[in-house]
C-alpha cells in the first residue's frame, strides 16, 4: 500500500516539471533517479530487508510519477489535438510492452548472474532509453519561480478546467468506475476455478499479459483523433465488459485463456483511451502542462482502487461470477448513462435547430 502512494499524490510535486528546465530534461533526470532506486533494490530483495526495500521503492515511485507527468506535459505541449489520440496509444503501449519485455529480461538475468549485476542491468534499461527524450523538439520554459505564487495560479487553471462545460463530462468520466480494468489484478486468483495451473497463470498474466495490453493500447492509435473522446472512452469500457462476460461462459482452461486474452487487450485499449480523454480534459497550451495533466491523472487512479475493492466484495459474496459481473456492470452502467445523455442532448439540439432557423 505504501509503495502505491506516489501514484495518488504525485500532483503535489508535479509542478517541478513545469519550471526551470525543459520537460524532456526533467524526464531524463527523473528516469535516472528512479533507475538508481530500483536498481539498488534488487540486491536487497529478501525478508531481512523488507523495510529498506519498501523505502527504496517508495522513494523510486516519486521520480517514476515525475516521468509520467513529463510525458503528459510533452504530449500536451508538443502534439496537436489530432495527434494526441495516437500519442496516447503509443505512450500506453510503451509502458506495458516495455514493462513486460524488461521484466522477462530481468528474470532471465536473475538465473544467470549475481543480484548486483541484475540491479545494474535494470537501472540501465530504465535510464538509457530515457535519454531519447532529448530528441523531442520542445521550446524552453518561460521564466518562473519554483513555487511562489504559482500554486495559486495552477489552482485557478484547474478550477477553470472543472467549470468548463465541455470538459466537465470528461472529468466525471475519469472519476467514474468504467474502463479501469480492475479485474486484471484479480484474474490470477480465480485461475484455479478454471483448472489453470501456476505456469499458465505466470505466462498469461506475466510477459504475455504485458504484450497483450500493449497491443490493446496500440488499437487506440486506430481511433481517429476527431472522434469524441468521451464516447470512445465508454466504448472501450464496453469492450472490457464484454471480455469479462466471456469469462462467465464456462469453467474451463480454454475459456480462461480466451477471456483473459480479451480482457487484457481491452484493458490496454481502455488505458490508451483514458490517456486520450485526459489530454482532452487538460486542453491545449504549454504553460504548466505537466501539472495540469497530473492532477486529473491522479484523480483517475482513484476508481481503480475502489473497483478492485468492489470486485473483491462481489467475489466474497458470490464467488467468481460475482467478481466478473461486478466488474462488467460498472462498465455497462456508465456506458448506458453516457449514451442516453448524448442521445437525449442530440435530440434536443436537433429540435432546437429548426426553431432557431424560423
Amino acid at each position: 500500500s505504501l509503495v502505491q502512494l506516489p501514484a495518488f499524490l504525485f500532483f503535489l510535486w508535479a509542478p517541478l516539471i513545469d519550471v526551470k528546465l525543459r520537460r524532456r530534461a526533467w524526464l531524463v533526470i527523473s528516469a535516472a533517479a528512479a533507475a538508481l532506486c530500483v536498481g539498488a533494490t534488487i540486491p536487497l530483495l529478501g525478508s531481512s530487508h523488507v523495510g529498506v526495500v519498501t523505502a527504496l521503492l517508495l522513494a523510486g515511485g516519486v521520480p517514476v510519477t515525475l516521468v509520467q507527468s513529463a510525458c503528459g506535459g510533452l504530449m500536451v505541449a508538443t502534439q496537436s489535438a489530432q495527434a494526441q489520440s495516437q500519442a496516447s496509444a503509443w505512450n500506453s503501449a510503451g509502458n506495458w510492452g516495455a514493462g513486460a519485455i524488461g521484466g522477462a529480461i530481468v528474470l532471465w538475468l536473475a538465473a544467470r548472474v549475481s543480484a548486483p549485476l541484475v540491479g545494474l542491468a535494470l537501472a540501465a534499461m530504465i535510464a538509457l532509453p530515457a535519454s531519447l527524450a532529448f530528441a523531442i523538439p520542445e521550446t524552453p520554459p518561460k521564466p518562473a519561480p519554483w513555487f511562489r505564487g504559482r500554486l495559486a495560479e495552477i489552482a485557478k487553471e484547474l478550477w477553470a478546467i472543472v467549470r468548463a462545460p465541455e470538459r466537465r463530462w470528461g472529468v466525471l468520466l475519469l472519476a467514474s468506475p468504467c474502463a479501469t480494468g480492475a479485474a486484471v489484478f484479480l484474474l490470477p486468483a480465480i485461475a484455479s476455478r478454471y483448472g489453470v495451473g501456476g505456469s499458465g497463470v505466470m505466462w498469461m498474466n506475466g510477459v504475455a499479459g504485458g504484450l497483450l495490453m500493449a497491443s490493446g493500447s496500440l488499437c487506440g492509435a486506430l481511433v481517429p483523433g476527431a472522434w469524441d473522446r468521451r464516447l470512445t472512452y465508454v466504448g472501450a469500457a464496453l469492450t472490457n465488459a464484454l471480455a469479462a462476460i466471456v469469462l462467465l461462459a464456462a469453467d474451463r482452461p480454454s475459456i480462461y485463456f480466451a477471456g483473459t486474452t480479451l480482457y487484457l487487450i481491452t484493458t490496454g485499449f481502455c488505458i490508451a483511451r483514458f490517456t486520450a480523454l485526459l489530454l482532452d480534459v487538460v486542453g491545449p497550451g504549454s504553460h504548466d502542462a505537466g501539472t495540469r495533466y497530473s492532477v486529473p491523472a491522479a484523480l483517475g487512479n482513484l476508481p481503480l482502487v475502489y473497483m478492485i475493492w468492489l470486485d473483491g466484495v462481489g467475489f466474497r459474496h458470490f464467488g467468481t461470477r460475482g467478481l466478473l459481473w461486478t466488474d462488467a456492470a460498472a462498465n455497462l452502467v456508465v456506458f448506458a448513462i453516457v449514451v442516453l445523455v448524448f442521445v437525449t442532448y442530440g435530440m434536443g439540439l436537433r429540435r432546437s435547430l429548426p426553431a432557431q432557423a424560423e
